[in-house]
């Protein structure tokens, strides 16, 4: 666990002590020797970086006839300093038009790019900015942006926000937290707690001593 994440949970877990998540720590995965990449594109990048994607699971299924591949247990995509981390990630891909007419209705359609990525369960989406849980998450490609559902959490250093529904721009690294809840005194609204930045501290006073020593005169 990296001190950014073990802050998060700290950050937390202030916020409030009976909700409990779990730990960020990366649970053992198999890496998965299979041929994917002639079934489906390159997966979409999660930040602006030409780093390219790392994605782990205990298991994969490929569904060609849907353009879909489907990693379960422990699922975690990686790019660059960002990852998205959860129980199932689906990566959806565009399916092409039958480059002929004489396609038959049983062959397999031809894959495109990425058309969204969902992830579901224990939804964690962390960036060197914050850290960001909720129960479910889509990414768009093209509009490069995350939507994070379900009793969303995100921890930026000490400062906590809390809300139903998390959108984050991918390129400007920008977030917006959203509450089903309106109205005064309601709860459930949009909360968020922050600490102030803590003044530096002066330097401690140095006494001036003479070359044989204090007291010396």
């Amino acid at each position: 666990m990296t001190p950014a994440e073990s802050g998060g949970h700290a950050g937390i877990a202030r916020l409030n002590r009976h909700h409990q998540l779990e730990s960020l720590a990366l649970a053992p995965s198999f890496a998965l020797i299979l041929l994917l990449a002639a079934a489906t594109p390159v997966l979409a990048q999660l930040t602006p970086s030409k780093a390219p994607v790392d994605i782990t699971a205990d298991q994969a299924e490929v569904v060609q006839s849907k353009c879909m591949a489907i990693w379960r247990g422990a699922a975690e995509a990686v790019q660059d300093t960002s990852r998205l981390r959860a129980d199932t990630i689906t990566v959806f891909s565009k399916i092409k038009p039958p480059k002929s007419a004489a396609a038959k209705d049983g062959d397999a359609p031809g894959c495109g790019g990425t058309e969204r990525i969902e992830a579901s369960g224990n939804v964690y989406y962390v960036t060197p900015e914050r850290n960001a849980r909720g129960d479910h998450a889509v990414y768009t490609p093209a509009d490069s942006q995350i939507v994070m559902t379900g009793d969303v959490i995100v921890v930026q250093g000490q400062d906590v926000a809390r809300g139903d529904k998390l959108i984050i721009d991918v390129a400007s690294h920008q977030a917006r937290m959203i509450s089903d809840v309106t109205g005064l005194g309601r709860p459930g609204r949009v909360r968020g707690v922050y600490f102030p930045d803590k003044p530096a501290e002066p330097p401690s006073p140095v006494q001036a001593t003479s070359p044989g020593g204090p007291g010396t005169p």
